[in-house]
């Protein structure tokens, strides 16, 4: 018995130490709701001694507010049947301590049986500073997922929401912006605390500068070196600081603080969310800064596309201009009878060199035009057999004087949806290429197929040239690049056809391909989608040679010439005169036929755009406002030629818009239709613009 008796002793005393050393609260409730019995822990946690807990009622001391009458009832049926819901569990519930605080406690709750009946046994455990910590985790998830693209209000929100979070007394994003210390975040900020200051002194300069440093703590500033250097402190009878460093691409560029007017000290969960905080501003300064970066970046991007498509505007029309004096005088010198044969041969040299410079400078346009993303698609069901017929009509001259057999085959079946002018363009392109670098005498074979699903018909244009080097067929269609034809070889291009092909096949929903053809030689295909409606008709076409007029209705007409160079006034004088019934009136300055067009009441008025003092714009709204020549049809015939300039001119009221060169057989056409009718067509109604090919 005595040895029963000692080992009991031990099992209590080591009962008592583990007790007595838990870092939780263990207490033990008698039948009744009395405690009966109240470790160090629960002393610590809730203030009262053991002295003062042991035999009072456990619910009317911790519960706030005390035990609700229905929980009284199951706290009775537990004592009676030992059974509960809430035993074997841990619940979280809140408890008041000595000093009124009310915490937050993890219970864990059994049931034992001594003598005197069933006693509740609790484990409980203070969670308030972690269910703190969950909240503010959860609150800063919630804010930092909802930041919108401003950075002044992101930089506010997480500047409101660190303050909030610690309950300080005010809350800074301070920053240094070209040598001063600037707060561009403020939550809860003296009024008359200034945004920008001279930073010597100040404690989150102080921070920023300090390399040894990434946060900083000051319990007591009263205390401090800053309590002397820092205007702030004495001002709003600051006493405590926590700040932390912000960095942008690895430099230090600001601090994110915390101030209040108790002395105050961060837990280590604080510390680590003030650090969360700081990364968060650092994040949204590197987002701003790559923000600014990419607007400049996209700025200069713009104004150098703006710079490029000035210039080749610019071009256009310087190289027009004269490229109208030579077309236009060599196709009059074509259609003159009396030069020899010799003659005429130099004539159509001029002419074909001119009109191939010129297919260069549009070239060079659509490639522009393209890149900018300004070409306009006109999509509609087209015949390919038709497109076919007319590309080999434009392009059997090129090939006969090269010995160049053309072989085209295409169903009358074969209708696509593309753009009929770009389509031409595409195809026109692939063929003269096969002509250009193919061997003399060799062959060309051009063929449309429809693909096994019945969606897409494929044209290819196959020849018998050298073929295309295997290595560089990534380069083909990279603008500019010729893939060595530049290396002593005189064949004619300027290396950005196939890229313009590439692009505008792109464009129409296709793809276009090349791949070496079996035999020697190169194949190129383009593919489109089949077109389910019928196609329409062509639009006619120009043709080249002599002006022709068709109206002689014994009648005079007044035609009106406005333009500032002297050689685009005589070539179309000299086309005018050959055609009886015209009166031709010449003004080289705007005034001048602003004067003429209100004195002489002109049939038709032809206007440069481009001119001195005042462009053609102005001179076209100074006759639609005058009641004498609103009605009179006016032609533009200019060097402003892009797509832009056209789109310019139709909308300010032009009855036709020529471009120079001057296509004279059409510019006569549309003579004949104008003033053979007798009647001006509607103010803003625009031809589509041809040019020379």
């Amino acid at each position: 018995m005595k040895e029963r008796i000692q080992e009991l002793e031990r099992s209590r005393a080591l009962m008592r130490s583990i007790t007595e050393s838990a870092r939780d609260a263990i207490i033990l409730m008698a039948p009744g709701g009395r405690v009966a019995f109240w470790n160090p822990a629960a002393e610590a946690l809730f203030g009262y001694s053991r002295e003062e807990a042991v035999g009072q009622n456990l619910h009317d001391m911790i519960v706030p507010g005390g035990l609700p009458g229905i929980k009284r009832r199951k706290l009775v049926n537990i004592e009676r049947s030992g059974c509960g819901t809430a035993m074997g569990r841990t619940l979280e519930l809140q408890a008041r301590c000595k000093d009124g605080r009310e915490i937050t406690v993890e219970l864990s709750l059994s049931l034992l049986h001594l003598d005197t009946g069933w006693h509740a046994l609790g484990i409980l455990r203070d969670v308030t500073d972690r269910k703190q910590a969950e909240r503010r985790l959860m609150n800063l998830t919630e804010s930092l997922s909802s930041m919108g693209p401003n950075f002044d209000d992101n930089v506010q929100k997480i500047t409101r929401l660190c303050g909030e979070l610690f309950g300080s007394d005010a809350a800074l994003y301070n920053r240094m912006i070209d040598g001063r210390l600037c707060s561009l975040g403020h939550w809860n900020s003296p009024p008359d605390m200034p945004l920008e200051d001279d930073p010597e002194g100040h404690v989150c300069y102080g921070l920023i500068q300090d390399a040894g440093l990434e946060c900083l703590i000051i319990e007591d500033l009263e205390r401090s070196p800053y309590f002397e250097t820092d205007p702030a402190i004495r001002r709003y009878g600051l006493k405590a600081y926590f700040g932390h460093k912000v960095y942008c691409q690895g430099e230090a560029v600001g601090s994110l603080c915390v101030v209040f007017v108790r002395h105050w000290r961060p837990t280590e969960e604080e510390q680590r969310l003030l650090t969360l905080l700081a990364a968060a501003l650092g994040a949204e300064e590197e987002r701003h800064l790559a923000m600014q970066q990419w607007h400049e970046a996209k700025e200069r991007a713009e104004q150098a596309n703006r710079a490029k498509s000035e210039f080749l505007s610019r071009m256009s029309h310087e190289l027009r201009t004269p490229m109208n004096a030579v077309l236009g005088f060599s196709q009059l010198l074509e259609a003159d009878p009396a030069l020899g044969e010799e003659q005429q041969d130099n004539v159509r040299e001029i002419l074909r060199g001119g009109r191939h410079l010129l297919e260069l400078i549009n070239e060079i346009l659509d490639l522009s035009r393209l890149e900018a993303g300004k070409i306009e698609l006109s999509l509609e069901p087209v015949a390919m057999a038709s497109v076919l017929t007319e590309c080999v009509m434009l392009l059997r001259p090129l090939a006969e004087e090269r010995r160049i057999r053309l072989h085209p085959s295409c169903p009358e079946t074969h209708v696509v949806l593309a753009d009929r002018t770009r389509l031409k363009q595409v195809l026109i392109n692939l063929m003269s290429n096969a002509i250009k670098y193919n061997r003399p005498e060799g062959e060309v074979w051009l063929e449309t197929r429809l693909d096994t699903a019945g969606e897409t018909i494929r044209v290819s244009v196959a020849d018998t040239g050298p073929g295309i080097d295997p290595s560089r067929l990534d380069e083909l269609f990279e603008p500019f690049n010729r893939l060595g034809q530049d290396d002593g070889a005189i064949t004619e291009g300027t290396g950005i056809g196939l890229s313009i092909a590439l692009r505008l096949t792109e464009l129409m929903g296709g793809r276009i391909e090349v791949e070496p053809r079996p035999g020697g030689g190169s194949l190129f295909w383009f593919e489109l989608p089949v077109a389910v409606e019928a196609p329409s008709m062509a639009a006619p076409t120009g043709t080249n040679g002599a002006p022709h007029s068709s109206w002689d209705d014994g009648l005079h007409h007044c035609v009106l010439h406005v333009d500032d160079n002297p050689a685009n006034l005589r070539l179309v004088a000299q086309i005018l005169a050959r055609y009886p019934g015209i009166r031709l009136l010449q003004a080289p300055s705007a005034d001048l036929g602003l004067a003429l067009a209100r004195s002489h009441r002109p049939d038709l008025i032809i206007l440069d755009i481009n001119m001195p003092g005042m462009d053609g714009y102005r001179v076209l709204q100074c006759l639609r406002e005058d009641v004498q020549t609103a009605a009179t049809p006016v032609f533009a015939l200019t060097a402003n030629a892009t797509q832009r300039d056209v789109a310019r001119g139709k909308a300010a009221g032009f009855d036709e818009y020529l471009t120079k060169p001057l296509d004279i057989p059409v510019f006569m056409a549309l003579l004949d239709r104008q003033l053979a009718s007798g009647q001006p067509p509607a103010v803003g109604r625009a031809m589509p613009t041809r040019e020379l090919t």
